[in-house]
């Protein structure tokens, strides 16, 4: 099983550039688009393990990754939506995704 190695440093280059280049962002925002979309590559790389081998991790491995998944990713690639094309993230399926409240989702 082949996995793939990601380079973070060459990969926060190539979108700050598309940042400043196609969206106009200002050096910051470029920074901090690049920034959000690759703190987390290394729970997507976890993630995608996992994707390849489904019944490789016990049901504990498998949750743990989950909640490391879930806690960490969403608020990076909320805040580089709303950084990079200007457009909030919305609760669009009506689980309570964007409030404090807790409850069972459908």
């Amino acid at each position: 099983m082949h996995m793939v190695q990601f380079n973070p440093e060459i990969i926060r280059a190539r979108i700050r550039e598309v940042g400043l280049r196609e969206m106009s962002l200002s050096e910051s925002a470029a920074a901090d688009v690049a920034f959000h979309m690759t703190d987390w590559l290394a729970n997507f790389e976890e993630y995608q393990r996992f994707c390849l081998n489904p019944s490789g991790l016990s049901d504990e491995e498998v949750s743990r990754m989950l909640v490391k998944f879930l806690v960490h990713v969403p608020n990076h690639l909320a805040a580089a939506s709303k950084l990079y094309t200007d457009v909030p993230v919305s609760d669009v399926f009506g689980v309570g995704a964007t409030t404090e409240e807790s409850g069972d989702a459908a």
